[in-house]
């Protein structure tokens, strides 16, 4: 789908969707010290890798999903039903129950992850595609800042509640503009096939996964060093302007990528980054530190914005979605733990980043270039 003119409106109004599906990671984050309080012999922070367990399991199949129903009927479905379960967790019931609705509230997170930037490109112009794809990279980033501005403390039950239900009203609120303004995109249905053979699809087109691959190996970085890197150079202040630094690349990569290929602008940034790390263990210096979350920011956007460069179709698009979703919640999943062992020493933190930045431009690198040189499949 090729559109003579942009319409940043509805791109706008999608974005902001996506900031609400943000809200549901960040939702349980910012109100766990509470809900350990209310659940004090319960597993509670599984409540907030239970939408990135969904994600590890459902990523690709979701990517077939919605290029079967469609991207409109996609997001529609998974805000309303987002939106019932938000409201249902600011009622009273048991950490199994409560589990049950994060579980529930992760398809919902999935599917709005793949179907809501498949309809964002279907509604750019070519050489606004790019661009359009780095403003998607800045969702969550932005949705979690955005929240943790508006929440303030939250020590018991009732501040609970309140977060919960105000998320889903919310959600609700903004279902009939969506289902008044949103346009069809992917309206015909395509056969979901058996789990492994959709797998070995996925994983076997080099232009499906390869924008995943970059996509997961920048996850594993950005959650882990915000947690540890302030604590390893002293400087609380950083908790703050790494993720704004990291932001603010995802932004300027959309640009970048109008003059330069997004998959060589995705190891480029992984090799200034690495580099930087390195001079980030001799120097010690914040600056310095702020620069290479700039620079993972860039590879961030530019994995977003290299979907629609190897994919044109919106269903080939979405299952490149549905193959980043699974792939970054893997590296989510797996950073922080892999961060923890090496947390106590600046030289640790900085080597495990450099190891990851090169594994980035290494398998990255190798990943695109397969992508360029395989044919679509029709």
């Amino acid at each position: 789908m090729n559109t003579p003119r942009t319409s940043w409106p509805l791109i706008a109004l999608l974005w902001t969707t996506g900031l609400l599906a943000a809200a549901q990671f960040a939702k349980l984050t910012l109100t766990l010290e509470a809900l350990a309080t209310i659940y004090p012999s319960a597993p509670v922070p599984l409540a907030v890798s239970a939408v990135s367990v969904v994600g590890i399991l459902g990523g690709s199949i979701s990517g077939f999903v919605v290029a079967r129903i469609g991207a409109r009927r996609s997001v529609l479905w998974a805000i309303a039903a987002s939106a019932c379960v938000s409201l249902v967790q600011g009622l009273d019931m048991p950490f199994g129950a409560f589990m049950t609705t994060r579980l529930v509230e992760g398809f919902g997170h999935l599917v709005l992850v793949v179907a809501l930037p498949t309809m964002m490109v279907a509604l750019a112009k070519p050489t606004d595609k790019p661009v359009v794809m780095g403003l998607w990279g800045t969702f969550f980033g932005v949705g979690y800042a955005i929240l943790a501005w508006v929440i303030p403390p939250v020590e018991a039950w009732g501040g609970v509640r309140a977060v919960y239900i105000g998320h889903g009203v919310i959600l609700a609120t903004i279902l009939p503009l969506l289902y008044a303004l949103l346009p069809r995109v992917m309206t015909q249905g395509v056969a979901i096939p058996n789990l492994i053979r959709l797998h070995r699809t996925v994983f076997s087109t080099p232009r499906y996964v390869a924008p995943g691959i970059g996509h997961g190996i920048y996850t594993s970085l950005f959650i882990a060093l915000v947690a540890f890197l302030p604590a390893a150079l002293a400087a609380p202040w950083l908790t703050v302007v790494l993720p704004l630094s990291n932001l603010s690349g995802t932004f300027v990569s959309g640009f970048v990528a109008q003059r330069m290929p997004a998959s060589r602008l995705s190891i480029a940034g992984f090799v200034v980054a690495g580099g930087l790390f390195a001079l980030m263990a001799v120097t010690g210096s914040t600056y310095v530190a702020i620069a290479a979350l700039f620079f993972t920011g860039l590879t961030a956007g530019a994995n977003f914005a290299a979907v629609p460069e190897f994919n044109t179709d919106p269903q080939d698009q979405a299952r490149s979605n549905g193959a980043m979703a699974q792939v970054g919640n893997v590296g989510t999943f797996a950073g922080t733990p892999l961060f923890a062992l090496v947390a106590g020493s600046l030289w640790g933190i900085a080597g495990m980043a450099i190891a990851i930045c090169v594994l980035g431009a290494v398998l990255g690198g190798w990943a695109y270039a397969a992508a360029r040189m395989s044919v679509p499949l029709r």
